[in-house]
């Protein structure tokens, strides 16, 4: 009897020593980088190659947003202008002229990632996109984002665009300390109104499908262009434990919701301790005198290039067919105006542009590590230009 009780106390501790080990492995990550962190401390949970500089898409929207919101709050009547208003995979059938409530703009770029509402915002705050760019860079060095520079406010694709998955935590981490911030992107859909004309209003889904299918999400972003695929910025609460998950450069749309809920389920199973971030030594300058050259030694300066690098554009297609190449569709519905109608893709999914437009696609079931399907096609719009070069 002794022995068998013996036996069977071992059996049990070997049970509970192998559910833990499984508890605690490392998480399935498809993702070229992602991070994981504690919310509240910053503590690093997990990390993959999460200093490589990647485009981020519309996780870029983040910074937007809190500047917005620092800036001029949400009860702000926005001008929106015609450039705003033509802007690629803009769903609100925005016209020049119109207004709208800061927060109406802010709503719409978080929710369903409204490229043109994320102009608005970043025209009426800083007058222009070169200047408001300038602050987004600021806001990211106060912020410590050593390896961060952003050239427009909405995360379509530029030369001098980039960050990494550890600077993005850091301000999604700064993000959700904003009260405002947190209740934007932890909603599921919203009705947008206008200013004037009065009684206008558009409905807003969000692209984030953690927000449906994960317990304890309440946000953050997402994000997709050919040269990032799949991003997102995902966070979770349970308890006392708030995890925030950076995912750049997943397979495709679906696999980069699959790597999030990965590195949360990881998070909360190790209760939210990770490796708090040591301090960087500052620099010491020793006031050594720089190497001169002789005369005629002196290098020639460096005119690389400015402009800006984009995937290529597929040729137009119609029917429901979804391709992989825009940031962040959302929906669109149709408009009379400058802005032609445009059909409403699932969540977040990959589109073309193009010239024509065509029916609502059925949701993605494919199960491959590419988009099974793809929106219908979009107008081309306005895409934003390359701002300028770090240090420029």
């Amino acid at each position: 009897m002794i022995r068998m009780s013996v036996l069977s106390l071992s059996i049990a501790v070997l049970c509970v020593f192998s559910c833990n080990a499984r508890a605690f492995s490392a998480p399935s990550v498809q993702a070229e980088s992602a991070i994981l962190i504690n919310a509240e401390t910053g503590a690093v949970i997990y990390e993959k190659n999460a200093d490589t500089r990647l485009a981020p898409a519309s996780l870029t929207k983040m910074m937007t947003c809190i500047l917005g919101l620092e800036s001029k709050g949400q009860d702000a009547a926005c001008k929106i202008s015609p450039a705003a208003a033509a802007t690629e995979y803009s769903y609100l059938g925005m016209k020049g002229g119109e207004k709208i409530l800061s927060g109406e703009l802010m709503r719409e770029m978080m929710i369903e990632s409204d490229n043109g509402a994320a102009v608005a915002i970043a025209q009426n705050v800083s007058g222009n996109i070169l200047k408001f760019a300038d602050r987004m860079n600021e806001k990211a060095k106060e912020l410590g984002c050593r390896k961060t520079h952003f050239s427009n406010p909405n995360g379509l694709t530029a030369k001098w665009h980039y960050s990494t998955a550890r600077d993005l935590s850091k301000i999604a981490a700064y993000c959700m300390k904003n009260p405002e911030f947190r209740r934007i992107v932890s909603n599921r859909d919203a009705t947008i109104h206008w200013v004037s004309p009065a009684g206008k209003t558009y409905h807003a889904e969000t692209t984030n499908d953690l927000l449906h299918t994960y317990s304890g999400a309440n946000g953050i972003k997402t994000g997709w262009t050919n040269a990032a695929k799949g991003c997102v910025a995902a966070s979770a609460k349970r308890g006392d434990v708030e995890l925030i998950a950076i995912v750049l450069k997943s397979p495709n749309t679906e696999t980069r919701f699959a790597d999030a809920k990965s590195l949360l389920d990881y998070g909360f199973s190790a209760g939210g301790k990770g490796k708090l971030p040591a301090e960087k030594p500052k620099e010491v300058k020793t006031g050594r005198m720089p190497d001169i050259k002789k005369t005629g030694n002196t290098p020639r300066p460096s005119t690389g290039a400015t402009g800006r690098t984009s995937e290529s554009s597929p040729a137009p297609v119609t029917g429901t067919n979804r391709p992989a190449a825009t940031a962040d569709p959302g929906s669109a519905k149709p408009t009379a105006g400058a802005v032609p109608a445009v059909a409403k893709p699932t969540a977040d999914t990959p589109a073309v542009t193009g010239t024509t437009t065509a029916a609502k696609p059925a949701p993605d079931t494919g199960a491959t590590g590419s988009p099974a399907s793809a929106p219908a096609v979009k107008n081309t719009g306005i895409r934003m230009p390359v701002v300028r070069r770090p240090g420029a």
